[in-house]
């Protein structure tokens, strides 16, 4: 399990207070994370990386 605390302005967009819990399958690398919280919260998309 990883565990991430967003900035604020990120979790005000994911509408969450605290941390966000994922399972991230496989390699853990930061690629998967963030495909994982992206799939998670749709509403980040495209706010943490650019587009590919």
């Amino acid at each position: 399990m990883i565990r991430l605390v967003l900035p604020a302005h990120l979790r005000t967009l994911a509408r969450l207070d605290g941390e966000v819990r994922l399972d991230v399958s496989g390699p853990v690398t930061v690629g998967r994370v963030l495909d994982s919280l992206e799939a998670r919260y749709p509403m980040l998309r495209g706010t943490m990386k650019s587009p590919r």
